[in-house]
């Protein structure tokens, strides 16, 4: 970038807060130009499934941090996010965020050149829309994740209606709109034809790790590991009962054979089914880096989506994907056919299996047990997902995109 550039980075999800989007806000940040300015506008950490992860500190000096809260914040979150007031959580848990547009001004020495807020949580695209309202500085939204009518958000229709409303007017409003893939980026464009030319694709980026090959499967067990939560209909069912198939036709201990480790969030009740089924553990929510010896040390990488025919649910990449890519590990995905993933494991990255398709699945297994001191696995299609997904790459575009509607804007950083 040729000029000095002051970017108001709106990120709830942030590091060193442990989840997904957290980790793609560190990227983020880290890769930046050592020219740009940085403030960092965030929520605090409270107890629940974003606990603080110590391996996943900023790794930029220098940044500027606003962090909204609430008045006696972990009583009054407490309070508005428990489940009895769930019809006041719209768009989500951090509903509050918005209220504090005038105080996150009033902690801002200078006033910024752009806007750039990252989605999770959806509030914090409000709070932006709001910002930009009272400064008129123009705003890049980034939606991690589908908002209205996304099938991984269960809402009333009174509640999807909202949604919808949250959304057109954040698609109004905002100069530029970022998805992740460009499955979603073309469902969005034929939803609002009228702002297709603002919307473009910022896809998740992968760890700053050099691509190396994947090495042969080792003698022993085979090690499957999954990382990342599980709720919902992102369950392990079709793998549980593919392992079940296995157990009544193979003679012998299971656990010799196969082992399946799941780290990451859920509830006890998944949990349990989990620990029922054979050759598989669960160990709950572990550090980040501590995830990435986890991969390194397994055979085989899991993906778990829901089943279904939703374009918004066929178009999501789950970022774990790009981990996965990165340290040289095949992904097992169990994924409707069609999807990002299905189509990434078709690229050479590893196999896909539809969720209502256990007994191929467990053929599968069987033929993996059988054969893992000898096979393996093509490379055709990592180097290029790489360099696409590097995220060098992507925040370079990001900033570019950032830098051209900070100079069209004729509005300039200065005190306030």
């Amino acid at each position: 970038m040729a000029r000095t550039i002051h970017i108001l980075l709106i990120a709830p999800s942030a590091p060193p807060k442990n989840s997904p989007e957290a980790m793609q806000v560190g990227r983020f940040i880290a890769a930046l130009e050592k020219n740009v300015r940085i403030t960092l506008v965030t929520t605090p950490i409270v107890k629940g499934w974003q606990w603080e992860d110590q391996s996943l500190l900023l790794e930029r000096p220098g940044v500027d941090i606003i962090t909204a809260k609430l008045p006696f914040h972990s009583l009054s979150h407490r309070i508005l996010s428990n489940h009895r007031l769930s019809f006041l959580q719209n768009p989500d848990s951090e509903f509050w965020l918005p209220w504090l547009a005038r105080r996150v001004l009033c902690n801002l020495s200078e006033l910024p050149d752009v806007i750039y807020s990252r989605s999770g949580s959806f509030s914090a695209a409000l709070l932006a829309y709001r910002l930009k309202s009272f400064t008129g500085l123009p705003w890049m939204m980034h939606l991690s994740d589908p908002w209205a009518g996304s099938p991984y958000r269960q809402r009333s229709r009174w509640r999807s209606a909202l949604d919808k409303a949250f959304e057109e007017k954040c698609f109004l409003e905002a100069d530029l709109i970022a998805l992740t893939t460009q499955g979603q980026a073309d469902f969005y464009k034929a939803r609002y034809p009228e702002h297709s030319r603002k919307i473009n694709v910022s896809p998740n980026m992968m760890p700053s790790v050099k691509f190396s090959p994947r090495p042969k499967m080792r003698t022993g067990p085979l090690r499957i590991v999954y990382t990342g939560a599980l709720y919902g209909d992102r369950n392990p069912s079709t793998l549980l009962h593919a392992l079940e198939i296995l157990h009544r036709k193979y003679e012998g201990d299971m656990k010799e054979q196969i082992c399946v480790d799941f780290y990451g969030n859920m509830s006890l009740e998944m949990a349990r089914r989990i620990r029922e089924a054979p050759g598989c553990f669960v160990h709950g929510p572990i550090p980040f880096e501590e995830v990435a010896e986890k991969q390194a040390n397994a055979d085989i990488l899991l993906t778990i989506e829901p089943d279904g025919e939703h374009p918004l649910l066929l178009h999501f990449m789950p970022s774990k994907n790009l981990d996965y890519i990165a340290s040289g590990k095949p992904i097992l995905a169990i994924t409707p056919r069609g999807s990002e993933t299905h189509r990434l494991c078709q690229a050479g990255h590893g196999w896909a299996f539809d969720p209502s398709d256990p007994n191929l699945l467990a053929v599968k297994l069987m033929g993996l047990m059988r054969d893992r001191g000898e096979e393996s696995f093509s490379l055709e299609g990592s180097k290029e997902a790489y360099e696409t997904h590097s995220a060098r790459n992507v925040t370079r575009e990001i900033s570019n995109r950032l830098e051209v509607i900070s100079g069209s804007s004729g509005i300039k950083g200065n005190q306030i």
